[in-house]
């Protein structure tokens, strides 16, 4: 315990606290990985449009071809794909929180193991322990959210042409802070209700991931239902929209966050 204080002590506390979370089980970065492959080869955006494409020529329901005419491009092959290639967005903020869990598990770890009160007893206040874990989460999920940007568009440029990735390049774009948006928004509604630190039946991960990944099921709607531009410009205010209720909640951390939650 005393040579855990002291390594927090020293260096910035949101890089330790970085490491220390990475520190818990390989499993978290281990998963990370397979989830970036995951979202590149299996639910890619240039899949999708080029699907839609091919099985508009096939489906005579007015549903679905209604949901395919905003997915394909225009029979020249001009434009943009439709709005179904943002089905990827909120698929792709898997690996952001992926990532970020073990952050999350590090703090239900130190708070049951009295490392939070020791914190508290330092002077510290609820939202300067908060800030410290929510900067770890974002330091963690940053880098991965940009490699996967990157790896995504280098896939699409050498499977589909450096056209189609420069189409889909909004994307990956929105994908990066809107990942960093429920990134946020899951480890501070985490931290501020106590109620979201419990884990889930039959596993060790605190509800708040769940709370968290359900902010993005708009962003599926968007996909299927708008055209291209008109997807991009939801996800955006939808990222602004998840960025507010999480600074909201920031900014009402002393109110939301008492010192009893971080207490064991």
């Amino acid at each position: 315990m005393a040579q855990r204080m002291k390594g927090m002590a020293s260096g910035n506390p949101s890089v330790v606290t970085a490491k220390r979370s990475m520190g818990i089980s390989k499993t978290y970065a281990a998963m990370t990985a397979f989830f970036i492959i995951l979202a590149i080869a299996a639910w890619n955006p240039a899949y999708y449009s080029h699907a839609a494409g091919a099985n508009s020529t096939t489906s005579n329901s007015s549903l679905v071809s209604n949901v395919l005419s905003k997915a394909v491009p225009s029979a020249t092959g001009a434009g943009a794909p439709g709005g179904i290639a943002f089905l990827a967005v909120p698929l792709d903020v898997i690996p952001g929180i992926m990532v970020s869990m073990a952050v999350l598990i590090l703090f239900v770890y130190d708070k049951n193991s009295g490392v939070l009160e020791y914190m508290l007893s330092l002077g510290m206040t609820p939202r300067d322990i908060y800030m410290r874990y929510l900067k770890a989460a974002l330091l963690l999920a940053a880098p991965v959210m940009v490699i996967f940007a990157a790896g995504d568009i280098l896939y699409i440029s050498a499977l589909f042409g450096t056209a189609t990735a420069a189409t889909l390049l909004p994307v990956q774009l929105i994908t990066i802070p809107f990942s960093l948006a429920v990134v946020t928004f899951m480890v501070i509604a985490m931290m501020a209700f106590s109620s979201l630190q419990k884990t889930r039946a039959g596993s060790n991960q605190p509800i708040g991931l769940v709370v968290g990944y359900a902010a993005t099921i708009p962003a599926y709607l968007t996909a299927i239902f708008l055209p291209f531009s008109k997807a991009m410009y939801a996800d955006i205010v939808l990222a602004v929209v998840i960025a507010i209720v999480s600074l909201s909640f920031l900014r009402y951390s002393g109110k939301l966050i008492k010192r009893e939650k971080f207490l064991p």
